[in-house]
């Protein structure tokens, strides 16, 4: 049994668990396995992570691009991402960018806020959404609940509210000097 355990620290470079699967890196490329050793994507990537922790979609990127697998291997979207940022926490959403664009897709891997804008970033209890003519849109939390449990439509138009610029002011606390 010794000796397995040392062939298995030859093999790979990296192991690391995660809530339904191991990452391996082996000669410099990345993969996932499951628990039982079965591979669900070789090791021929230069990055994977798991996206939504508990459905299993995994985030692959080889020649600059990622994208997006179920559990078993299967790409699930035609769509290849320039870069992924997940929002742990928030709705399982992850903000992705195509060219100099950026959509949101949710924790089913399906895109719900198109990818069309300048900026996303999380403010408040939402999403400020920046297009390109410098206008702004809210999505507030609520909507991105819903938003977030979409499974088979693909959402062109979110609804968002028109925010304008002075209403995100936020004000600086007034400190006292000596």
């Amino acid at each position: 049994m010794v000796e397995s355990n040392r062939n298995l620290n030859h093999k790979y470079e990296y192991v690391g668990f995660l809530s339904k699967s191991v990452r391996i890196k082996e000669k410099g490329f990345w993969g996932i396995n499951d628990f039982d050793g079965n591979e669900i994507l070789p090791s021929n990537y230069i990055e994977v992570f798991t996206l939504s922790s508990g459905y299993g979609l995994i985030a692959a990127r080889d020649a600059g691009f990622y994208d997006i697998y179920d559990f078993s291997g299967n790409k699930i979207n035609s769509e290849r991402f320039d870069y992924l940022y997940p929002y742990y926490g928030l709705f399982g959403l992850t903000k992705v960018r195509i060219g100099e664009s950026w959509g949101i897709i949710n924790k089913h891997g399906r895109v719900i806020v198109p990818i069309k804008y300048k900026r996303i970033d999380k403010f408040g209890k939402g999403m400020i959404l920046r297009e390109f003519d410098s206008n702004l849109e809210f999505i507030d939390k609520d909507e991105l609940f819903k938003l977030s449990k979409v499974k088979h439509s693909i959402i062109d138009n979110a609804p968002k509210i028109p925010v304008r610029k002075k209403l995100i002011a936020i004000p600086l606390k007034k400190t006292k000097t000596a």
